[in-house]
């Protein structure tokens, strides 16, 4: 039976995690970071659960340290302060870099601020898993529900080796950036499609859109708060014929929320009341009278389980196709195809990977 090669796979890791080898490594990062005050260079997600990580160990974190963030740290509740003030508090910290795509431009700010190399380190380099095994437990089994509900082995081994990857950040084999949200194994395309893009960024989704569909499609609706994402996917997008820009996230109903912006692909909407409003619909009230999508995309930043709540008469009614994001949070692997599964139960489910991180996981429903 498929299970037993998941039970099998959980207790591989639960020794590990539980080895000599494991815990002298965890003894020697608290000895590394017990001597001077320890801070986290991002207040992103890499930063969160690096912080979650350390703290289930007891190895103290003082604070987060980001140019673009202040106040407090929602998850962890540690204060966030700007560079300048790191270097007049804290000029002899240890400082974890937690960003993947802006590594080496902080290193090199850090330097130019004279923080000596030796006191900077980076998260991807130190053995700061996703999550401590403990931490995961409660996840089990929803991961043992979805890893059975999954159509093919190839979903399967990504399901295990994100289990992997969160508990002993091993890498999970990608199918290929290009191919994400049309990967030609599971989506064929339709010349009449109406595709909902959830996330738009500055477009490049779109562009993927109209290779794969060759140009021949019904219309193309693009959903995205960012008032410079958005104004980047206006330029990127101005000469594609039906095509309709909509600047509003994705939710569960219409309203406004507060939004988290400029932060690039991570910008993200929360119910808090920092950061800037935003207009928020769902695809049910959008889609009220006009054709339904028969193709919808979500890259939302963690809001998935509520655009997909706001889409239910859509999905009841029409089963669109589906391509979620379903790496923001470790439950969004079993919550969210268990939600599309009230919504319709004749949908059929693959998980595929797109980088060589924790990052850009999909789950198509077709």
């Amino acid at each position: 039976m498929p299970v037993n090669r998941f039970e099998k796979e959980l207790e591989q890791i639960r020794q590990i995690t539980g080895s000599t080898v494991y815990t002298q490594r965890i003894q020697a990062m608290r000895r590394r970071f017990s001597s001077r005050p320890l801070i986290l260079y991002g207040a992103g997600a890499i930063g969160s659960s690096a912080a979650r990580f350390l703290s289930h160990y007891d190895i103290a974190v003082r604070c987060f340290c980001d140019k673009n963030k202040n106040g407090i740290q929602e998850s962890s509740g540690l204060p966030i302060i700007s560079p300048h003030q790191m270097i007049q508090q804290y000029p002899d910290a240890n400082i974890i870099v937690c960003s993947m795509n802006y590594k080496g431009e902080i290193i090199k700010e850090l330097i130019q601020l004279g923080i000596p190399e030796e006191q900077i380190y980076c998260r991807d380099m130190l053995h700061l898993h996703e999550m401590a095994y403990e931490d995961f437990i409660p996840h089990i089994e929803g991961y043992r529900r979805t890893y059975d509900l999954l159509q093919d082995e190839w979903s399967r081994n990504v399901l295990l080796e994100r289990v992997r990857c969160y508990l002993l950040s091993s890498p999970i084999t990608s199918s290929g950036a290009e191919k994400q949200y049309f990967d030609p194994e599971i989506m064929t395309p339709d010349p009449k499609a109406v595709f909902v893009d959830g996330g738009m960024y500055t477009g490049d989704t779109a562009q993927s859109f109209f290779q794969f569909f060759n140009g021949q499609y019904g219309h193309y609706y693009g959903f995205e708060p960012d008032s410079r994402n958005f104004q980047a996917a206006e330029e990127n997008l101005k000469d594609k014929a039906n095509c309709t820009l909509v600047k509003k996230g994705l939710w569960r109903r219409e309203t406004q929320l507060s939004f988290s912006g400029s932060l690039s692909r991570a910008s993200h909407l929360n119910e808090g009341e920092n950061g800037e409003f935003v207009d928020v619909t769902a695809l049910d009230v959008f889609f009220q009278d006009q054709a339904a999508p028969t193709f919808i995309k979500m890259d939302v930043e963690g809001a998935e389980l509520d655009a997909l709540r706001g889409a239910e008469r859509l999905i009841r009614d029409g089963k669109p196709k589906l391509a979620i994001c379903v790496y923001h949070r470790p439950e969004d692997i079993y919550t969210l195809p268990e939600l599309i599964k009230t919504f319709r139960q004749d949908y059929i489910f693959y998980l595929r990977h797109y980088s060589d991180t924790i990052y850009e996981t999909v789950l198509y429903a077709v």
